[in-house]
């Protein structure tokens, strides 16, 4: 592992599931083409989680939030170049949001780098896209299963 970055970067995810959809950000940049994935970011000091996914999905998808339960937690040790090789640990928290019955999706004031749009996907067609991280698309259509567990460990 390259030299770990000292503290630990928090960020918060939506799990927005509507009518057996799922509400997503569309990301699409040179590098990595099209690509899905859940409203969220990290949290900012003195904010708790629940108000962090409430403020992230105003910035990127346009809309309040009402925020439930903490469904999964992850860690993830992400590789980073720039100004040197480095490992960034991060701390992913996925919440239970709704958002209001008649919401259409659009891209909210502050979008997310990259962002292109925001779609509700059949959760049945997730496997067919391309889901950043990847381990998000079974997760999300596995999610009802009674054999999930909150803490999924270290995540690569």
């Amino acid at each position: 592992m390259d030299q770990l970055q000292s503290g630990i970067r928090i960020t918060v995810r939506a799990v927005i599931i509507q009518d057996n959809k799922v509400l997503l950000i569309k990301k699409d940049s040179p590098q990595e083409g099209v690509r899905y994935t859940l409203p969220g970011g990290a949290l900012e000091p003195g904010e708790t989680l629940h108000q962090a996914v409430i403020r992230e999905c105003l910035e990127e998808i346009n809309s309040a939030v009402e925020a439930f339960d903490v469904l999964h937690i992850a860690d993830f040790f992400i590789p980073k170049l720039d100004p040197k090789p480095y490992t960034r640990h991060q701390l992913e928290v996925l919440i239970q949001c709704q958002t209001p019955v008649d919401y259409i999706p659009s891209s909210g004031p502050d979008p997310d780098k990259h962002q292109v749009g925001v779609e509700w996907l059949p959760v049945e067609k997730l496997a067919e896209q391309t889901i950043s991280p990847n381990f998000f698309a079974e997760l999300l259509i596995n999610l009802h299963s009674q054999e999930h567990t909150v803490y999924l460990g270290s995540v690569t």
